[in-house]
């Protein structure tokens, strides 16, 4: 139910890539610079790097200057194509890979969990998609203060949102 290791590295590599091609967008560059700057493992980064490619993110370029480069511009590639890249998906419907009652969720029992799961796809589906690799390097280009109010305000609280601070979501750590 989260992003795991090849997601994150997947962001981390490609957000890279879009720091650079903010600086010379013809340059190609290797995948252990990559792996060096994001301190990434080196072999992870070039499993990372395939997934990318052929999720048609970054492309790879040979030669003496080769190495890999974004498909499009920053703002054309969302969150939600790099982690389907990376990971095979954004989140995953435990109903649909690894039931819990096998003999009951496999025989389309009416489980009002399912429904719930499938919803919060949709809703995780959606955010990840009007979030774009620009918008992500923008992000990372502001202060933790800045980028927090940014974060905030664009997330939409649903039909059932409270207004208690116990029921707040808390922001914390460091991606």
């Amino acid at each position: 139910m989260g992003v795991t290791k090849w997601g994150g590295y997947g962001v981390l590599c490609s957000l890279y890539l879009a720091s650079r091609f903010h600086r010379d967008q013809e340059e190609a560059i290797g995948a252990s610079e990559i792996a060096e700057a994001q301190l990434i493992p080196v072999q992870y980064t070039q499993q990372i790097l395939q997934r990318l490619r052929k999720g048609e993110i970054i492309e790879s370029v040979r030669g003496p200057k080769g190495g890999y480069r974004l498909t499009r511009q920053p703002i054309e590639i969302t969150l939600k194509e790099i982690l389907y890249a990376a990971e095979g998906d954004t989140f995953e419907v435990i109903c649909d890979s690894g039931p819990i009652y096998d003999g009951l969720c496999n025989q389309g029992f009416v489980c009002a969990l399912k429904d719930i799961w499938r919803d919060l796809k949709s809703s995780i589906d959606q955010f990840l998609d009007k979030q774009t690799l620009e918008s992500l390097y923008l992000r990372q280009q502001q202060s933790p203060a800045e980028a927090l109010a940014n974060l905030n305000n664009t997330l939409v609280p649903g039909p059932s949102a409270r207004t208690d601070e116990r029921d707040s979501p808390q922001i914390s750590g460091k991606f």
